[in-house]
């Protein structure tokens, strides 16, 4: 489902209206991610799936009509990652790939360390 389109309210309507292989594809980087996540949580935001840790969004899955996406929601980690993940191929911060390669579970850890220091952080700069 590309932004635009009727928005859904849950992540499992959203990968129910994708085509099908989009749709295994992005479940699947999905449910690495909240395997790596603790305590995940699972939203809509923006019209698209985020995973949630802590209460605060970490990332965010989209489909568009030539790619997948994860948005990594950090241009700072993105600028780091795009060193040392050479698959997909990165805009900003997001990293865009297609159903037919979905993101490795190194890709994801990386990602997922990265994002969840990052939250840790803030945080505790707030005294959380």
């Amino acid at each position: 489902m590309a932004r635009g389109d009727a928005p859904t309210s849950t992540v499992e309507e959203y990968l129910a209206a994708l085509p099908p292989d989009a749709a295994r594809a992005l479940a699947q980087v999905r449910d690495e991610i909240v395997a790596l996540v603790p305590d995940a949580g699972q939203r809509i935001s923006y019209q698209v799936p985020c995973v949630t840790y802590r209460g605060r969004p970490l990332v965010s899955l989209s489909h568009a009509t030539s790619h997948l996406s994860l948005h990594v929601q950090s241009p700072p980690l993105a600028r780091v990652l795009a060193d040392t993940v050479t698959e997909g191929r990165w805009s900003g911060a997001t990293l865009h790939f297609t159903a037919d390669a979905p993101l490795s579970r190194a890709t994801l850890e990386q990602v997922v360390r990265g994002r969840i220091a990052e939250v840790d952080a803030a945080l505790a700069a707030r005294g959380r």
